[in-house]
């Protein structure tokens, strides 16, 4: 589990886990759905939670400790400063809140964190398991960490939606594109701060100095102009990835409208 893999390896390991993980939203989504006791809701949230943190702190253990390849540095390596951490982290603030907590009013900092996540998680998360990045990703234990990362996102989103019906809305389309423009600047200074760990890789937070090397139609047109640049060539992506997952909302409301 802690020798390192052959490429192809990984991406049987992480094709293998991915189907189960497919099993698993279905199960939470059905499960989400039919659950009416609060005490139950409340129990699998709570589990949901201990088992999202508990991937996260065996990920870390296995890039410090367990991965004799890895090189652990503060220029990769930081917490919650990947647009998939953001989501994946802001989910469970949603699931731990709306569990603890009655939280009312027609848009809260809930709400937008639910959104933000939901936006982020189904572009980001989705693509980050269809075409995986294994770049530093040596082992076995490794490979189900990321890929743990990735779907995880996914089905606290689906628990979100089904047992506490929290739903996508347009102004947190907006919010959600204003907030990763307000970032991207502060990430191009941090990490031209932090400049190269001893591998000679610089940091590259939130993809602002160079794009996961993965093989999609929007990443390899955006990939040719340099960075910066690259910021500005990719909003057209990020709106047409924003629109296409409300459209769905956009359309249920339309119809409870009518």
């Amino acid at each position: 589990m802690f020798t390192e893999l052959p490429i192809d390896s990984r991406y049987f390991y992480h094709n293998c886990l991915s189907l189960i993980m497919i099993a698993v939203w279905i199960f939470i989504f059905i499960k989400g759905y039919k659950i009416k006791d609060n005490i139950l809701k409340n129990k699998i949230s709570k589990w949901i939670i201990i088992f999202c943190l508990s991937q996260e702190v065996l990920d870390y253990i296995n890039r410090i400790f367990l991965d004799s390849s890895y090189i652990f540095s503060i220029h990769r390596d930081l917490p919650f400063l990947q647009f998939c951490q953001i989501s994946f982290y802001f989910s469970l603030i949603c699931i731990f809140c709306k569990r603890n907590f009655n939280m009312k009013g027609k848009y809260s900092l809930y709400n937008f964190l639910f959104d933000c996540a939901f936006l982020l998680g189904f572009s980001g998360a989705l693509q980050g398991i269809i075409t995986p990045d294994f770049l530093n990703i040596n082992n076995l234990f490794g490979v189900i960490c990321i890929q743990l990362q990735h779907s995880l996102i996914i089905l606290n989103l689906i628990w979100l939606m089904t047992a506490y019906n929290y739903r996508l809305r347009f102004k947190g389309v907006c919010l959600t594109y204003l907030f990763i423009n307000i970032i991207a600047p502060f990430a191009l200074v941090f990490n031209h701060f932090l400049g190269n760990n001893i591998n000679g890789d610089p940091a590259n937070y939130f993809y602002v100095i160079e794009l996961p090397k993965v093989d999609t139609i929007f990443l390899n047109y955006v990939s040719q102009f340099p960075s910066p640049d690259y910021i500005l060539y990719i909003q057209p992506v990020f709106i047409i990835y924003f629109a296409v997952l409300y459209l769905p909302f956009a359309i249920s409301n339309k119809i409870k409208k009518n």
